[in-house]
Order: C-alpha cells, then structure tokens, then sequence
C-alpha cells in the first residue's frame, strides 16, 4: 500500500525553521512552511516560542535604525540563540582558566617565608667576605641598605612554588650577620606597604608588599639593623 506525500511533508530543515522565524524566507517557501507548521500543533507551539525568543533578542540588542541593517546583520540574533550555550561554555572555561593560572601563580605566604628562611641558612653556611668590599655589579642592581648598616655581598633565587621563582640579595652588616631579602611578582596580591614581622626560632620574618610584588626580608632575631632595613625598604 502506497501513501501519497502532501506538498507540506517535503522535508522541512532546522535551518528552514530558523530562517521562518527570522523572516528571511522567500514568500512561496515561508508558505509552504506555515502550511506545514498547522498541520503539526506541537512543531508549531515550538517554532511560536523561537519566535517569541527571537524577537526578544531583537529588541535588547538591534539598532534603532533597522533599515539600514543587512540580512546578515539580522541573522545575528539567531546565530546566537543557536550557539548561547556553547558561548557560555567557553566564557565559563576561560574564567576557570584564568582563574587556575592565578592559583599556580600565587605564592602561599608560609612558602614565601619558608624560602627566606632557606637561603638565609645557605648564605650563613657559605664563605662570604666580611672585609667591607662588595661587587659593583651587585651595588648597582641590589637596593642600598648602607644606612642600616647592610652592603650586598651575594644574588640569589630559589623556587617558591610549582612555577615561580623569587629573586633577592645576601646582605651583611659590620658585624658579620647576613640578611635575605627576596622578593616575587604575585597578581594576588594587596597593597601592604607597611612590614609585619613574625619570629621563626631564632630568625626573624619581615613582610610587605608593594603594587603586585611582594618582599619578604630574613635575618637573625638579634640582627642589628634588620627592622631599620625593613623600613629602607618598605618606603622606597
């Protein structure tokens, strides 16, 4: 037994759908589209809605003048109910993204202090001249402390964290106690120019932060000069 196809039942496309609803069909095949949508109540209640959603959509972001708008240009509105989710997805990925490389980059304060606390054991440990002399290069890239009693005798840098390093100097004043002070760029951080100190056995941390950087400074809890050092640098 054969059926006999009605005009209506020619295969009707999504994209026929949504260029109905745009109003971008030509007279004879928009139609043939409407006679199609009342001979199916439920496709039509579907169609209503997009069209109800598209205008909308017109109404929030389509210019005053519509007239001088191309076809293109009135696509728009459909192109982004079509692909609202996948834009979203991909605003929603980009923001956890960015938001885990802040992570990654972010230095935890007791890394921070773990790692003065480290290369100020390395730099007693090490032979370091206690005569008064220092290398040019280190007084022209290290910041002067001479007026804490500190000159620069050595450049170091040590991992803070999974992907950041912090960058920092050996200091030693008069009568031989050195000082560390490092320092690392962090996006997260909050202005705090003014230093906080905390005791860690028997050396003592100092710490602020300038614009996205932060400092911390490392001596011996008796260290002469270490807290006027501090206040050196906190106000440059």
């Amino acid at each position: 037994m054969y059926s006999v196809q009605h005009p209506s039942d020619a295969v009707v496309s999504e994209a026929d759908i949504q260029a109905f609803v745009d109003g971008l069909l030509a007279p004879d095949r928009a139609a043939r589209i409407q006679r199609y949508l009342e001979e199916r109540p439920d496709e039509a209640r579907r169609v209503a809605f997009y069209g109800k959603l598209n205008w909308r959509m017109h109404s929030t972001f389509q210019a005053t003048d519509e007239s001088g708008r191309s076809p293109r240009a009135r696509v728009a509105p459909g192109w982004l109910r079509q692909h609202v989710r996948r834009i979203a997805a991909v605003l929603l990925l980009a923001g956890v993204a960015a938001t885990g490389v802040l992570c990654a980059m972010r230095v935890p304060d007791a890394a921070l202090e773990a790692g003065a606390i480290m290369a100020l054991a390395q730099a007693n440990a090490m032979h370091m001249p206690v005569d008064g002399r220092s290398d040019v290069p280190l007084l022209n890239v290290a910041p002067d402390l001479s007026r804490a009693g500190f000159r620069p005798v050595a450049a170091t840098t040590l991992p803070v964290g999974a992907f950041v390093e912090a960058h920092g100097f050996v200091y030693c004043n008069a009568a031989g106690e050195r000082a560390v002070l490092l320092s690392v760029h962090d996006m997260t951080a909050a202005a705090q120019p003014q230093w906080r100190a905390r005791r860690v056995g028997e050396s003592r941390v100092l710490e602020w932060s300038t614009g996205h950087r932060r400092y911390v400074l490392a001596g011996g809890a008796r260290t002469h000069g270490l807290m006027r050092a501090a206040d050196l640098l906190a106000s440059r």
